[in-house]
């Protein structure tokens, strides 16, 4: 009985630290994935003022469409705000790691930006200025 009861605490504390672990490296691989975001939208934005601010740039074998400030809005032609964060979040970062969770991505709801994320884990793309910051 003690030994089952010790291997239930054994199995039990490792679940948790699995837990926690686990919690700590989704964190980490979307800040990871927010920071080669943010160096590319930057990328981007740079290339659309060499051009003079084109409303459409192509570049990489894509249509990037912008705002007036020169920000992404999306690819090829807009869509719903929601769809567009999908397509512009996968034409910067490409196909992500089967040993991630599928990534969401979805307009802001006061239209100013994108929100990617799962879980607990979101960051928040800004149309007026393209930072990339860790959703509160």
């Amino acid at each position: 009985m003690a030994v089952l009861i010790l291997l239930l605490i054994m199995v039990a504390t490792l679940a948790q630290s699995y837990r926690s672990h686990r919690a700590e490296a989704l964190a980490l691989s979307l800040t990871l994935l927010g920071e080669q975001f943010a160096e590319r939208v930057q990328r981007l934005h740079g290339l659309w003022l060499d051009q003079r601010r084109p409303a459409v740039l192509h570049a990489d074998g894509v249509a990037w469409q912008f705002d007036a400030r020169g920000w992404p809005l999306g690819v090829d032609a807009l869509l719903a705000p929601s769809e567009n964060c999908r397509q512009l979040w996968s034409s910067i970062i490409g196909t992500q790691s089967q040993a991630l969770p599928p990534l969401q991505a979805m307009a802001s709801r006061d239209g100013t930006g994108c929100e990617f994320g799962w879980e607990d884990n979101w960051l928040i793309y800004q149309f007026y200025d393209g930072r990339v910051t860790l959703k509160p």
